[in-house]
């Protein structure tokens, strides 16, 4: 049996931050799209290039984060000790999101998509973009989430 954590968060707290984190992520890989486009001139059917899927995806890894997130602090009494197992964890995640990208220009798609070695640079660089705002804002949030004791 785990021990509860009496450290709740205030969740209309956390919500906000959920929701000003999406927005930060969403435009800065909307701008990284744009310049992934004029930088590498894709195929207009290139997916990872396409706004729906760049927006979607961005808000399901914000999401998901924000669940884990919320388990993390719910399961862990320590709110220091949350934040940093959140960090290590996201930290790693992100380091294994790249694998799709560095394993694509060996991939039989590679050269049906227009793949490029920049295309994959930017991908990337658009995962870190949601990375590090989830991660700096969720574990700075404890301020506005900290136990209403």
């Amino acid at each position: 049996m785990s021990v509860m954590n009496t450290n709740t968060l205030n969740y209309a707290s956390f919500i906000k931050t959920v929701v000003w984190v999406a927005v930060v992520s969403v435009i800065g890989n909307a701008l990284l799209t744009v310049a992934g486009k004029i930088i590498s001139n894709p195929p207009e059917t290139f997916g990872p290039y396409m706004y729906g899927s760049v927006i979607g995806l961005t808000l399901m890894g914000v999401v998901a984060a924000a669940i884990v997130y919320i388990v993390m602090r719910r399961y862990i009494s320590d709110t220091a000790k949350a934040n940093r197992w959140f960090t290590i964890l996201s930290v790693v995640v992100l380091i294994a999101s790249f694998y799709p990208d560095v394993a694509l220009p060996w991939s039989t798609d590679a050269d049906q998509v227009g793949w490029t070695y920049s295309i994959m640079a930017n991908l990337m660089l658009m995962h870190v973009v949601a990375a590090v705002p989830v991660i700096y804002y969720f574990t700075r949030s404890s301020k506005a989430v900290s136990s209403s004791s």
